[in-house]
């Protein structure tokens, strides 16, 4: 019964794991935001929990980029989860 819990719990945690859009790759596409997930209308919980956008830039979150897309009616998907390597000046944000 334990290896059995233990398997699925080891399976579950790779499936649910995200991916990641290789920072280096040419096209650029990196992964789609899941704005389905949230209530844009309603807005966002203040966690910081990183993304990286495709256009450079640091969201504090998924949710604010998919704010960003609705509200600028673009398509920036998300690059890379965490701090972007270069954040645009855009973003408020720089690395001492």
């Amino acid at each position: 019964m334990k290896e059995t819990c233990v398997v699925l719990l080891l399976c579950l945690a790779f499936c649910s794991y995200p991916g990641h859009a290789d920072p280096d790759s040419a096209d650029g596409t990196g992964t789609e935001a899941a704005c389905g997930n949230y209530n844009l209308k309603k807005g966002c919980v203040r966690i910081f929990d990183p993304v990286c956008g495709t256009d450079n830039v640091l969201y504090n979150n998924e949710c604010l980029l998919c704010v960003q897309n609705l509200q600028r009616n673009t398509n920036v998907r998300i690059k890379k989860r965490g701090m972007c390597q270069e954040p645009s000046p855009r973003s408020g944000f720089t690395e001492n």
